[in-house]
């Protein structure tokens, strides 16, 4: 009882610890959601058991070449006409007869049909075991992308509360500029109407921000009462000044290493041995047996004592050994259906697996120019949001001299919020398409440290 108690005390304060250190991270880089998300998803948890399934079934097909061990006992009473097994004749006395068996057979040869069965469950083994880095693969996709759109929002939040900033500030000034006269009551109000507008999108932001954490959380699959929030530092931006990305050599190495065509490559090889297998069917099939066996006979004669039951049990003893040859002949068919279906399960997979590797090159194709355009997006938005600022400097300083109009300041902060926002997502775009690249190169999500390089 007291190793009970211990236990759940240990159980509890483990489970205290980790929830603790759940409630003090709030702050979550993408390696950190990667890395939880591949420790806790559900669908990732089911993937590893099936993988353990078929690792039990590999080891009941390797089994199966191990001999066989029966041991049969058979008890009986006989009315009516019989067979005396002590003189083998015909008899109508009431009898008793009780037997024992103990053999074992083993397949000597089956048109390597058992060996082929065994290479069919380790090609499928080993395919569900790529299948489940594949899971892990789309799970890790699905997180990369929920972070970037909460990364995209979040930037979006922090652009628009500026531009409420500088609408405060704005005001602020024009509120003086109409104390003293030197300004109009038209302008003041035009500058709160922009201030209003922009506590609108700001609140927008916000509220798109808040949708995009909990989609990511919802991924995560963390607990409502987790505080949860993303780190907003995603490096220094690395501008590749090569003109393009060679897709075929991303496609050649990425058909090589990723888990979702391997998955494939080995199921195909698994449906080889599963024909080989069923064409082994119709081979003669070797087995050697061999047994022991004994009885117990009485003949319930009255007034007779029978022989007594231990020293039957030892003069009745018999031991054998034998070959059987068995030649399949006719079976309805039964080995032709096999061997038919087993060749269009392999074809059928063939299928599958150039259908995937056409779907691989169209993504790495689509990828790698979708990376160079995005660079030239990147370049351009710099650029812009530099003219942007320049031009809302300038109307700025002709709005607070009377030169520029409400309308025409309103129309460059919002051409400079327009800017700022092009900007961050061609950024994180870039980042993306680099990290989606970089993947199809190593089978891994990761982020390095990036630096501008234009």
């Amino acid at each position: 009882m007291r190793k009970y108690f211990t236990l759940i005390i240990i159980i509890f304060f483990q489970t205290f610890t980790y929830l603790n250190i759940l409630s003090a991270q709030d702050v979550w880089t993408l390696e950190e959601c990667l890395y939880y998300a591949e420790e806790n998803n559900i669908a990732l948890k089911r993937s590893i058991i099936i993988t353990g399934k078929m690792q039990s079934d590999l080891r009941a097909r390797k089994y199966e070449l191990l001999p066989d061990l029966r041991l049969q006992s058979q008890g009986s009473m006989n009315f009516g006409r019989s067979v005396d097994p002590e003189t083998n004749t015909i008899t109508f006395n009431k009898n008793i007869t009780n037997y024992y068996y103990l053999g074992t057979g083993v397949a000597l040869f089956n048109g390597f049909a058992q060996l082929n069965r065994i290479s069919a469950a380790r090609y499928l083994q080993l395919s569900y075991k790529q299948a489940e880095e594949q899971q892990k693969n789309l799970l890790d996709l699905d997180i990369v992308n929920a972070y970037y759109t909460a990364l995209m929002a979040k930037g979006t939040v922090k652009s628009a509360a500026e531009q409420v900033e500088v609408s405060r500030q704005q005001l602020h000034k024009t509120e003086v500029l109409v104390e003293t006269g030197a300004e109009s009551r038209t302008t003041l109000l035009e500058i709160q109407s922009q201030l209003s507008n922009d506590r609108l999108l700001l609140s927008q932001a916000k509220t798109n921000a808040g949708i995009a954490l909990e989609d990511l959380r919802l991924l995560l699959q963390l607990e409502p009462v987790v505080p949860f929030d993303i780190d907003e530092n995603t490096g220094i931006l690395i501008v590749n000044t090569d003109g393009r990305v060679d897709a075929d050599s991303v496609y050649s190495t990425s058909k090589e290493i990723l888990p979702r065509i391997k998955s494939l490559q080995l199921r195909t090889e698994a449906r080889k041995k599963e024909l080989a297998a069923a064409k082994g069917l119709s081979s003669p099939e070797l087995e050697a047996f061999a047994g022991w066996r004994t009885g117990y006979y009485d003949a319930m004669v009255p007034g007779e004592d029978p022989i007594p039951f231990t020293e039957q049990l030892r003069n009745n003893t018999n031991q054998y050994v034998g070959v059987s040859l068995n030649i399949p002949i006719f079976n309805n068919w039964y080995n032709q259906n096999t061997v038919k279906k087993a060749k269009l399960d392999l074809q059928d997979s063939e299928l599958e697996l150039r259908q995937e590797q056409n779907a691989l090159y169209n993504e790495v194709s689509k990828a790698c120019f979708e990376l160079v355009s995005v660079k030239d997006e990147y370049l351009s938005a710099v650029d812009n949001l530099e003219y942007n600022k320049l031009s809302f400097e300038a109307v700025s300083k002709k709005f607070e001299t009377g030169l520029a109009s409400a309308t025409e300041f309103a129309e460059a902060k919002k051409a400079l919020f327009a800017a700022e926002i092009n900007l961050l997502s061609a950024e994180l775009q870039y980042k993306l398409k680099e990290m989606t690249v970089n993947f199809y190169m190593t089978g891994r999500w990761e982020r390095g440290t990036m630096r501008d390089e234009r």
